[in-house]
């Protein structure tokens, strides 16, 4: 049954030479298209695609239906369009965007208008808008052949030129490669490209035939040889198929192609193994799940240095949490050998897990650190991205910061950042909030836990190093001075203060 589906439409001759020229449309549009997705040109073929029109039409009216006249005409109208659009933009405010949709517009308008004063040869032009691949002629198949070897053979002739300046041009400029010589080039063998594909797609739908096998390849592949041949195969392979698909259905073939390589780019873009839609949630599931099992590692850190509860309940206040979320990562976290719990429901680290916590923190730290001294980050807004950055980059990536930092011994926010070998420097200090009235101290270090709170710290000027006296304390708010401003803090900030007592 499948045998007769394919077979039987080969057995007349108008379909075997639709099949030929679709196939090597598919080739030619998918290798050059890579180009154009390279270099961000979609929307450049897009305006070729309908600025060629003013050019058939005119040799159509001077020559009639000569092949090489189209031809002709189609690859001096793009030239042309490729050079206003250059002129626009180089001499005058306009970007080259907006040159394009007023140049190709223009044109278009113009093919239009032309094609108004033709009136024996309407169902011929609409083929050159639409395509009509069944009715392609022995004229145009070796026109088609022609120049797709011109076009192929281009390509691999001047593949360095094409690829430096495709992604490097800043590097070909400075090796003395005329990159506005490149550019030019290509708009005149993407203008043959879109002859090519007139008959078989025409003018209005060439330009999917151009870009969405190069996208669909740009999917599944980071090696450019690789994505020119695998383009080509997809342009192939959707020609065949919508060619098909039109024989049996009585589909338009040309739109027939479209839906067939805008299907497969829709399935690659969900189902493409390293850069699909699954594929990436299923990623960015297990990152939120690694991160989470490693949020609870340094809580349960925090909260035994700080002589706290360490049960669940107590860890899923600590992170903002409900109890219920923390469950399943604290039983992977268990079966991994990173933490124990004892009868009394208390986690604790194992020798495996501590080291994990320090690691982590290590690097947050290391991360705060970094962001304030070399990037300039406010001191109030590191957390959020250290805690962002710890998760994910290599050890060596820290040490390389640690070394940079000189090695420093606290983050900007007076806590201590351990070692590589997992030493931490010990630290004597006390909660602000169990200083009495007419005491002193030092602040060590500020809790960054709550940013809120870090933010009133900082601009009140509470910050590490700064000493401090309590005036007062009423109802749980505590009065300070420092110098000679004096301050108000509630519970919330002064414990989350560590100093040492002077």
């Amino acid at each position: 049954m499948m045998y007769d589906l394919f077979i039987e439409p080969l057995q007349y001759q108008f379909m075997q030479r639709a099949l030929i020229a679709s196939v090597m449309v598919g080739v030619i549009n998918g290798a050059l298209g890579c180009f154009i997705i390279l270099r961000r040109m979609a929307f450049i073929g897009d305006a070729l695609s309908h600025a060629v029109l003013p050019g058939v039409v005119i040799a159509f009216m001077v020559a009639g239906k000569g092949h090489f006249a189209l031809f002709l005409g189609a690859v001096f109208a793009g030239i042309v369009t490729a050079l206003l659009i250059g002129f626009v933009n180089r001499n005058s405010r306009i970007k080259e965007d907006s040159a394009i949709g007023v140049i190709f517009i223009g044109m278009f308008a113009l093919g239009v208008l032309l094609i108004s004063r033709l009136r024996a040869v309407h169902l011929d032009l609409q083929h050159f808008l639409f395509g009509d691949p069944l009715g392609v002629s022995p004229g145009d198949l070796y026109l088609t052949a022609i120049i797709g070897m011109v076009i192929l053979g281009s390509i691999i002739l001047f593949y360095k030129q094409l690829q430096l300046t495709s992604f490097d041009p800043t590097m070909a400029t400075a090796i003395g490669m005329n990159t506005a010589l490149v550019h030019y080039f290509l708009m005149g063998i993407l203008s043959m490209t879109i002859v090519a594909s007139l008959q078989a797609v025409g003018i209005i739908l060439v330009v999917a035939m151009l870009i969405t096998p190069g996208a669909t390849a740009y999917l599944l592949t980071e090696r450019l040889p690789r994505m020119l041949v695998l383009a080509s195969a997809i342009g192939a392979i959707a020609a065949i198929l919508g060619l098909y698909i039109s024989y049996w259905m009585n589909y338009s073939s040309g739109a027939a192609m479209v839906i067939v390589v805008t299907l497969i780019f829709l399935v690659t873009l969900v189902l493409a193994p390293k850069q699909g839609i699954l594929i990436k949630a299923v990623q960015r599931k297990r990152a939120q799940d690694r991160h989470l099992k490693d949020d609870i590692l340094k809580a349960v850190y925090h909260l035994t240095n700080d002589r706290k509860d360490t049960r669940i309940q107590t860890i899923a206040d600590y992170l903002g949490m409900e109890e219920q979320v923390l469950k399943k990562p604290i039983k992977q976290l268990k079966q991994e050998h990173y933490l124990h719990i004892p009868d009394n429901g208390k986690l604790e680290l194992t020798d495996d897990g501590e080291k994990q916590a320090l690691k982590l923190i290590r690097s947050h730290r290391l991360w705060e650190t970094y962001l304030t001294e070399k990037a300039g980050l406010g001191w109030e807004h590191v957390d959020e991205e250290a805690e962002r950055l710890e998760h994910d980059l290599p050890d060596a990536i820290v040490d390389e910061i640690d070394e940079r930092l000189g090695y420093p011994e606290t983050d900007p926010h007076g806590a201590p950042i351990p070692k590589k070998d997992g030493t931490v420097r010990e630290t004597v200090d006390h909660p602000l909030d169990t200083l009495q009235v007419g005491e002193t101290g030092i602040i060590t270090r500020v809790s960054d836990q709550i940013p809120e709170v870090l933010a009133t710290l900082w601009k009140a000027g509470l910050v590490p190093n700064v000493q401090l006296t309590v005036t007062e304390r009423d109802n749980g708010d505590m009065h300070v001075q420092v110098g000679e401003k004096k301050y108000s803090l509630d519970n919330n900030a002064t414990s989350r203060v560590m100093v040492k007592k002077v």
